[in-house]
């Protein structure tokens, strides 16, 4: 006898509705064979004509696993890593060049928001970062208003910026909303730095051979269309791989920022393969020859000797492997940087006024001056200070340190709403890794590492001019909003 109040087994379908539906299925194959030869018979790419068929078909097919969060957080992460932004725009064939990861992004998020309204399976979860947020969009909506005149002189550039930066605070809520600690999260991770890996990977064979494999994209996705960036840059003897980033110094500092993570994959799993990871993320950043990159890897380097101490002592062999392999993969690299680092090279390259950015020391002193003598508080406007470039006369200095430019254009608030957020990111995560242990605490400790080498990072490059590594910074501050909450893993 059934159980009182327990559901009735489901039943198998009827004989004549499962020969229904695959008779439909087959008709649904034989139209598409069909237009597939039409197509062909009249010049048409049927690969195209079998896309459209095929790919419902995959969906329906899959729709549980195609259609939950998880995937499309992962789509926005695969998008981000290998479709370069701003080298590529999708052939609409309207007036609006639309880049595919804001697509992407605009359909998720948008998506979500209807699920928080409709589903009360899907909420809206708390970053713990809510008195820093509140405090930067109070300094950007007072720099709009109290420098109107700017902003009516700028408008298409406030709002492109205001939008822009309004993005990664939204995709930061979302990972920290679907995520949880736990498989979830790890699945998530692996599919960051393995994505990473192979950036890596590319960045060093486009170090070898100058060619950036990047830039033939469209010939595999034709709705593709590629805008020229120019000649690869070089310093010293060798081409500074670029690979899907806009620029050497924001691939490196990524690459840096995913290292840790592979750690602690490697200490959570205890596959040799993300050792192999994090070596391939060291040596793809070597190849950017950006000294920001070495910055941030030495602030990785130390944050694990204070986090994890006596683990970092067992792991010395290692470090003196991954020595030898650059070495030997990248003669003169470890000579280069430092050289480069060497304090007396720094203070003299960069007291130098080169007049078009890059000399971040020479800045100093007029870029605080301007922000004495305009609104300190609130700063010249979000988005107003249009940058000049080379030969280029009436726009404003370009500044190769975040942190500057973010003080002349939101002020004290803004800086300091900033400065505060991302200080309470590794902050709680210090904080984490010290009060856990085991494959938790690894976490906490490689999140530290990378936001922290990320805030220290914002000093020596413009970093919100490119795009692909501030995304990376938010996503890992949801990460670290995962971790801190109180749930089990």
């Amino acid at each position: 006898m059934a159980a009182v109040g327990a559901l009735p087994a489901p039943q198998p379908p009827a004989p004549g509705s499962a020969r229904r539906s695959e008779r439909a299925l087959w008709l649904f194959v034989g139209v598409m064979v069909f237009a597939a030869l039409a197509a062909a018979e009249r010049g048409i790419q049927p690969a195209y004509v079998l896309a459209v068929f095929v790919f419902p078909l995959v969906l329906v097919a899959f729709q549980r696993t195609l259609l939950s969060w998880q995937t499309m957080l992962g789509a926005i992460l695969l998008v981000i890593l290998f479709i370069p932004i701003r080298r590529y725009t999708i052939a609409s064939g309207g007036p609006i060049e639309l880049e595919p990861y804001r697509v992407l992004i605009a359909v998720v998020l948008g998506c979500w928001f209807l699920a928080l309204a409709a589903d009360p399976d899907v909420r809206w979860r708390a970053t713990g970062y809510g008195a820093p947020i509140a405090v930067i969009w109070l300094g950007i909506l007072g720099s709009l208003v109290l420098n109107l005149g700017r902003v009516n002189a700028n408008s298409s550039q406030v709002i492109k910026t205001v939008t822009f930066f309004g993005s990664y605070f939204l995709v930061m809520c979302f990972v920290s909303s679907m995520l949880k600690k736990g498989p979830s999260l790890d699945r998530t991770l692996k599919l960051l730095v393995g994505g990473g890996g192979i950036l890596a990977c590319c960045a060093l064979y486009e170090w070898r051979t100058g060619i950036n494999l990047f830039n033939g994209l469209s010939r595999f996705m034709p709705f593709l269309v590629y805008q020229d960036i120019g000649a690869a840059m070089v310093r010293g003897t060798g081409a500074r791989a670029l690979a899907s980033a806009q620029h050497p110094i924001a691939l490196g500092a990524a690459l840096v920022m995913l290292l840790p993570l592979s750690v602690y994959l490697f200490k959570k799993t205890r596959q040799y393969i993300w050792l192999g990871v994090a070596g391939v993320l060291t040596l793809g950043a070597l190849s950017t020859g950006s000294r920001t990159a070495a910055i941030m890897l030495l602030v990785v380097f130390l944050t694990f000797i204070v986090l994890k101490r006596e683990e970092m002592m067992k792991m010395a062999p290692v470090f003196l492997v991954l020595l030898v392999v650059v070495q030997g993969v990248m003669p003169g690299t470890l000579q280069s940087f430092k050289f480069m680092l060497n304090p007396a090279y720094i203070v003299k390259e960069q007291s130098y006024d080169k007049g078009t950015g890059s000399g971040r020391i020479a800045d100093l002193g007029p870029s605080l001056h301007e922000w004495a003598h305009g609104n300190p508080f609130v700063g010249e406007g979000f988005g107003t200070r249009v940058t000049s470039q080379v030969g280029v006369d009436g726009g404003a200095q370009i500044l190769d340190d975040q942190w500057l430019g973010t003080l002349l254009e939101l002020g004290a608030a803004g800086f300091i709403g900033l400065m505060w957020l991302y200080c309470r990111g590794w902050r709680l995560m210090g904080r984490r890794a010290r009060e856990t242990v085991g494959p938790e605490s690894w976490l906490a400790t490689a999140l530290c590492a990378s936001l922290l080498a990320w805030t220290v990072g914002l000093g020596t490059f413009d970093a919100y001019a490119f795009i692909q590594v501030t995304f990376f910074a938010f996503i890992l501050l949801g990460f670290a909003s995962v971790v801190a909450r109180k749930e089990p893993t």
